[in-house]
């Protein structure tokens, strides 16, 4: 039995291959169904299991079917890494819209989205998890889309209107208990992620600009005095 990352943090895959990567409600195409069968294969198996034969077997595929998609395991690997590296941007974009504008919008998009129910959170982990690693360990060049999602990530996180090295922060918590997760390192519950995510949002209140009242800089005007009767003549004594 493999003793590597996902010989036990990462639970059970779902019952069917294409609960894991397809988009809720759409219609898996046929790649889709073979990417699915090879992360459940990862998942539940261990990184060392992820054979062409193994895959074909959860997808309930002929190996020849397989390879008709997927002409080796490079190229499998490779579609595993570009699928999940094109959720990663989309789930960044998504929550970047759906975030109030200001700054450390997107930082405060992370939070909202990652950091905010476990069930959600670990099918997220998951699926970034098998890619990442299967395409460390079998070939390291083709996870550099991944690289690629990630350095577009922190280049909007560095523009985003906070102190230098805030966002960052943000961003190495998240991913930090992304790794406690998959490694199985430190539990990690409802409870932390609720935790760390307090914490980080009174960060961010923190470090974010204030907005700063602007001064009436506008010169006021002057009331007119109010005119002062004039004096009245005293008439003079007659003789």
């Amino acid at each position: 039995m493999d003793t590597g990352p996902f010989s036990g943090p990462l639970g059970t895959p779902a019952a069917t291959a294409t609960d894991a990567g397809s988009a809720p409600g759409a219609l898996a195409s046929r790649e889709d169904v073979l990417l699915d069968a090879a992360e459940a294969v990862i998942v539940r198996d261990g990184i060392a299991s992820l054979t062409l034969e193994a895959v074909a077997a959860q997808a309930g595929a002929s190996k020849g079917g397989l390879l008709h998609h997927f002409p080796n395991k490079d190229r499998l690997v490779e579609a595993l890494v570009v699928r999940t590296a094109a959720a990663i941007r989309a789930h960044h974009d998504q929550a970047y819209l759906s975030t109030p504008e200001g700054p450390g919008r997107m930082a405060r998009a992370l939070l909202d989205a990652t950091l905010r129910d476990m069930n959600e959170w670990c099918v997220g982990c998951r699926q970034g998890s098998a890619a990442a690693f299967a395409a460390l360990a079998h070939n390291p060049s083709l996870i550099e889309p991944m690289r690629a999602a990630y350095g577009d990530l922190h280049r909007r996180v560095a523009e985003d209107g906070l102190p230098e090295g805030v966002g960052d922060a943000v961003v190495a918590a998240i991913d930090g208990l992304w790794l406690y997760w998959v490694l199985g390192l430190v539990p990690v519950d409802q409870a932390m992620i609720a935790r760390v995510r307090k914490a980080l949002q009174n960060i961010l209140s923190q470090a974010a600009p204030k907005r700063v009242a602007k001064r009436n800089t506008s010169i006021p005007r002057k009331t007119p005095a109010a005119k002062r009767p004039a004096p009245r003549r005293q008439q003079g004594r007659t003789k």
